[in-house]
């Protein structure tokens, strides 16, 4: 049994759904027989994702149209003898059922790889298909590229991924029960406690977690957060510079309350802060530091602000200055 992305098929209903495709494709088909396929196809969701393989297996094989079968031609001009149809039929069926049980054993055994990245490490992965993807600070993704699609697991950290755009080759990014489907080319996905922050640099793309959110789309210059509880959250601009200052080992902060400022230096460095006052934490901070190395960040932080850093191993506490 195969799944496509929504259903799951038997081999009886892939082998139905090719047949009724050979059909549907020859001159000789009655609207009988056009009528009792929209029958067929309407009685299961099954059918209909088994019809929707046979479709984009047969549109994705062009090494058909260099192949020397002159029938194929005569039988769309011409008026042919019903032993030609059948003939013509049994070659398409038996191209086309070659070529799904070859994809489909292709896409059952195709490899899973993984990568991570280290406290305060960067790293870049280059993908088969030309596709890139930046990770993060104490990241984890799994990818598996198939004939048929791309797919990419985010358990943990944030991503940043620009796409070589294949439209019968979808790219889709999974973090928890979202699927985040590339409809443009740069997206940026940050996995939360509870869900992920989805933010597009150029192009667009699909959100979808099948119950919830159906096909939402999120275009360029915009990201929206999302709870595996509450759904999706409002639509929020984004500054593409602030978004991937990371890429480059910088972290920007404007008018950043200090309580975040804080979370997001713990995410690079194995250190914790606190806060001698409460309302310290309310402060605001703005600039470009260096995500590297957290001591000039220190001694920053202790220039711009009227704030005390006093460290202790990997604790880090924030005063406000005598």
């Amino acid at each position: 049994m195969m799944r496509s992305s929504s259903s799951q098929y038997s081999m009886r209903q892939l082998k139905q759904a090719i047949e009724w495709f050979v059909c549907l494709q020859s001159e000789q088909c009655l609207a009988e027989e056009q009528l009792r396929f929209e029958i067929w196809l309407a009685k299961n969701e099954n059918h209909r994702a088994a019809y929707a393989e046979a479709e984009r297996v047969w549109a994705t094989m062009d090494n058909l149209n260099l192949l020397p079968l002159p029938c194929l031609d005569e039988a769309r001009s011409a008026k042919p003898r019903k032993s030609a149809v059948a003939k013509l039929a049994s070659l398409a069926l038996f191209i086309l059922t070659t070529a799904l049980l070859g994809g489909a054993w292709l896409e059952y055994s195709a490899g899973t790889i993984n990568y991570a990245t280290r406290i305060g490490e960067h790293r870049r992965i280059e993908l088969a298909d030309n596709s890139h993807i930046d990770l993060n600070t104490d990241t984890q993704v799994s990818v598996k590229i198939s004939l048929l699609q791309r797919n990419v697991v985010l358990t943990q950290g944030e991503a940043l991924f620009e796409v070589s755009h294949n439209r019968l080759r979808p790219f889709t990014v999974h973090v928890g029960d979202l699927a985040v489907r590339d409809v443009g080319t740069r997206f940026n996905v940050r996995k939360q406690k509870e869900g992920a922050t989805i933010s597009v640099l150029e192009g667009e793309v699909e959100l979808n977690n099948g119950q919830s959110v159906i096909n939402e789309h999120l275009a360029a210059g915009n990201q929206r957060n999302y709870s595996e509880m509450a759904g999706l959250g409002q639509l929020q601009a984004v500054e593409a510079g602030q978004l991937t200052a990371w890429v480059n080992g910088q972290l920007v902060f404007k008018r950043t309350p200090l309580h975040e400022v804080a979370a997001e230096l713990e995410r690079y460095h194995p250190v914790q802060f606190s806060f001698a006052d409460p309302k310290l934490a309310k402060e605001t901070l703005s600039g470009t530091f260096n995500s590297d190395d957290i001591d000039p960040f220190l001694h920053a932080l202790e220039t711009i602000l009227p704030i005390q850093a006093k460290r202790n191993g990997q604790q880090i506490q924030l005063r406000r200055a005598q």
